[in-house]
């Protein structure tokens, strides 16, 4: 049960995280490079794809394979800064 609560804490956090990474206004941009950091696990400025499945997605997987494939725009499996983050 407290594993569910667990999960269920992160899943509400994320959801409100990238509620908020994608609201239009000021901050927008460091908040996206936050989350960008966040993901890069291993620090190499990259987001394989395996880091980015690593975390629950508040729209299912499926949602989350579409958006890692329309984000790498050069298809090459991963996401730098300028594409999970592109302006900034």
């Amino acid at each position: 049960m407290n594993l569910w609560k667990a999960t269920a804490i992160i899943a509400l956090s994320i959801t409100v995280f990238t509620g908020y990474s994608f609201a239009q206004g000021q901050g927008r941009g460091m908040r996206c490079l936050q989350r960008f950091a966040e993901l890069d696990t291993n620090n190499d400025k990259k987001i394989t794809f395996a880091e980015f499945m690593d975390i629950p997605h508040p729209r299912g997987d499926d949602q989350a394979k579409i958006m890692f494939k329309a984000k790498d725009s050069n298809k090459d499996g991963e996401l730098t800064q300028e594409e999970f983050c592109p302006g900034n």
